[in-house]
């Protein structure tokens, strides 16, 4: 798991290392899959309620291997 997204539920959408988040103008999240065929989603401000990333997973950019320990 490299980022889970609290979309209003309380169980969290878990996105895999490859997938990336990010967070647009006004507030909007995008998160972009990285499997081929699903597109990427895009949650207004209202719609969604936090991320929680591992440290090495960076806005905008998938897991990045090369600093910490791998996360589970």
């Amino acid at each position: 798991m490299a980022f889970k997204a609290w979309l209003g539920s309380d169980e969290p959408q878990e996105c895999g290392d490859d997938d990336t988040y990010d967070f647009l103008v006004g507030g909007v999240l995008v998160v972009r899959h990285a499997q081929p065929g699903r597109w990427s989603q895009y949650y207004p401000p209202g719609a969604w309620q936090r991320i929680a990333a591992a440290p090495n997973h960076r806005p905008g950019e998938p897991v990045d291997r090369s600093i910490g320990p791998d996360f589970d």
